[in-house]
């Protein structure tokens, strides 16, 4: 449900909430605790039930965090509330904000409600003051919690987009069939492939390159179908990286690509493909190549 990309893109250049500042990391956990427990009892759904993703308090001292996101489970929302539809489900959290006395901005069409949340001031230098908090329905919060996670300053100096472009490209590459070949430049235009989806999870499904109006080869290739495989993280990460880790493996860039580079990789006929591919995918999303990758290509 959750659309990172679209969501980034409409609050860029200012907040989705009025009125909201970046929380300091000595405020974040306090704040993330007391949220939790709150919106926990107000939902009527069980702690375990919503999930910190992202950097909130994971930064070093002194640093800050421009918002809070927490994911909320919707098969929790809907049967504990006994909802129907997911605009029921939204509906009702709005409905929740609005009793709890705080501002909100209905981002639904993206599976998002932000709300102007307040700080717990236990430094004391943000007293009276709110942190965008979006509160982000999914359908699994462990996968959630997994897909976005983000790694402390003491576990990594790159953020999490980094080992998910390695999960992008290890899914392409593992078990790419192809199925048919062009004749006069011998290069394939229709194939089977995994995907890795932030969102929902391990995908399986094939591609072509044959325009559906012309039959002429296109230079973007179309989803002939799609289905999701599985949205758990340690069947997710055994498929990518092999039987020997589990998803608590790989949550780094640099176990990623550890894993990627040893002799036991299920995947390694297609490893300069693979890391190739994850280099042009941090490019293009505005990120330097780590050195540890560069020098591999």
């Amino acid at each position: 449900m959750i659309r990172f990309s679209t969501y980034v893109s409409l609050i860029e250049g200012g907040n989705a909430v009025k009125g909201v500042v970046p929380i300091n990391q000595e405020n974040s956990i306090e704040t993330l605790k007391k949220a939790t427990i709150e919106l926990s009892r107000a939902l009527k759904i069980s702690k375990d039930d919503i999930a910190s993703l992202g950097s909130t308090g994971k930064k070093g001292p002194g640093q800050k965090s421009g918002d809070i996101d927490l994911a909320i489970s919707a098969p929790a929302l809907l049967k504990s509330n006994k909802l129907n539809s997911l605009g029921e489900l939204m509906d009702y959290i709005i409905a929740t904000v609005k009793k709890l006395g705080y501002a909100y901005r209905d981002l639904r069409n993206l599976g998002i409600i932000s709300v102007g949340y307040p700080i717990v001031n236990t430094d004391g230098k943000q007293k009276d003051e709110i942190v965008q908090m979006d509160l982000m329905v999914v359908d699994s919060v462990d996968y959630a919690k997994w897909a976005y996670f983000s790694p402390s300053y003491l576990q990594s100096e790159l953020k999490g987009l980094y080992r998910n472009e390695l999960n992008i490209a290890v899914a392409k590459y593992a078990g790419f069939d192809v199925s048919k070949i062009d004749d006069d430049t011998k290069k394939p235009i229709e194939w089977r492939r995994f995907w890795f989806d932030l969102r929902s999870g391990l995908h399986k499904g094939s591609q072509t390159l044959l325009s559906p109006k012309t039959g002429k080869v296109t230079k973007t290739p179309r989803a002939l179908e799609k289905q999701l495989v599985s949205s758990s993280p340690d069947d997710i990460v055994s498929f990518l990286y092999g039987p020997n880790y589990k998803a608590s493996d790989i949550l780094t860039f640099e176990q990623a690509l550890k894993a990627v580079k040893s002799q036991k990789f299920p995947h390694k006929q297609y490893r300069k493909e693979i890391l190739q591919m994850t280099a042009d995918g941090i490019q293009k999303k505005g990120y330097p190549v780590p050195e540890s990758l560069a020098k591999e290509l």
